[in-house]
């Protein structure tokens, strides 16, 4: 077996230096043909398995390399005298790696082709925002096989890992830079483990959440809040391990590039809607939190009266972002 990798200097890989990168380089070239265990010469005494610099050689393979769709993130080191060996599982064993790869490829080679088909990068990105919401389904499941490419791409479904992985091969190929993020998320009052992505565009940065995109899709809208996000948006909800590349520029959310950035309720009159399929969305962000009972008994009517939504459809309906204090529109033809 022979995986090859796009980008195996990468964001987690460049900052590994003398022995970590060296367990890196020989690891990753090893588990590219399959082979699990890798053996160098090792002069740092780490602390154990949880030493903090050998799981950032873990990160920089597990993330960064997301070709390497069967490794698992569990994973030995062992030191005997100055040699280390860093040793992973395979979590397709007794699988045949080689035809799962060939199938992983080819349907990797089918989006770009179909992605590079849109003459503009930006509706690139948003036809993979829309690939992954319709054809992935997120799953909490906390299956290993759920957490990689193939689980997203073949298997149909994936939690954030997986969607994460799947949309960086994706973007690689196209020649869009991007990095997957990890960190934490939050659920309800706590927070979990989650990996996201950080795209490069037009010089700058933005945050990407294809997993809640693909959790919030409705009415034949893909999910469209959890892009193109800033720092202080994006931080809101979701807080990194790393010091990532900076995200600054809130001008391509979607509500910003609709007119939906609203102060009053009456300024929604000003919001342009998008059409999907049959149906129509709009997304208003307001300054301030929205007052819920405000929302909840008035939300159709501010359609109705502000938005005009029955000239566009038979049926309507929204949804509310508490932390992004966000307005979701749809009017229903289907």
């Amino acid at each position: 077996m022979s995986i090859p990798l796009t980008n195996q200097v990468n964001f987690y890989s460049q900052r590994l230096t003398g022995d970590f990168l060296r367990m890196y380089n020989a690891s990753v070239e090893n588990l590219s043909r399959g082979r699990l265990q890798t053996t160098v010469p090792f002069d740092y005494v780490p602390s154990g398995e949880n030493d903090p610099r050998i799981r950032e050689i873990v990160d920089a393979i597990v993330f960064g390399c997301p070709e390497l769709f069967f490794v698992d993130q569990t994973f030995q080191f062992t030191l005997t005298g100055n040699m280390a060996t860093l040793h992973f599982q395979n979590k397709y064993a007794g699988e045949n790696l080689d035809g799962m790869w060939e199938r992983l490829n080819a349907e990797i080679d089918r989006i770009v082709q179909k992605a590079l088909a849109i003459p503009k990068t930006f509706d690139r990105i948003h036809r993979i925002n829309r690939y992954l919401c319709v054809r992935v389904k997120s799953s909490p499941d906390t299956n290993a096989q759920l957490g990689d490419a193939y689980g997203a791409l073949i298997l149909r479904r994936a939690r954030c890992e997986g969607f994460a992985k799947a949309a960086k091969l994706i973007f690689d190929r196209l020649g869009i830079p991007n990095l997957i993020a990890e960190g934490e998320a939050l659920n309800g009052e706590s927070r979990e483990t989650h990996a996201w992505n950080i795209l490069e565009y037009q010089g700058a940065h933005y945050h990407f959440d294809f997993t809640w995109n693909a959790g919030t899709t409705q009415y034949d809208v893909p999910g469209q809040a959890y892009m193109f996000l800033s720092d202080a948006l994006a931080h809101i909800e979701h807080v990194p391990k790393y010091a990532y590349p900076a995200c600054v520029d809130e001008s391509k959310t979607f509500w910003a590039r609709y007119n939906g950035n609203v102060r009053y309720h009456s300024d929604l009159s000003r919001i342009k809607i998008v059409p999907f399929k049959n149906n129509y969305f709009a997304i208003a962000r307001f300054e301030k939190p929205l007052d819920l009972d405000e929302v909840q008994s008035d939300g159709l009517t501010w359609m109705r009266d502000e938005l005009s939504a029955y000239s566009y459809a038979s049926q309507i309906a929204y949804a509310i972002n508490v932390r992004l204090n966000l307005l979701l529109f749809y009017m229903i033809n289907s």
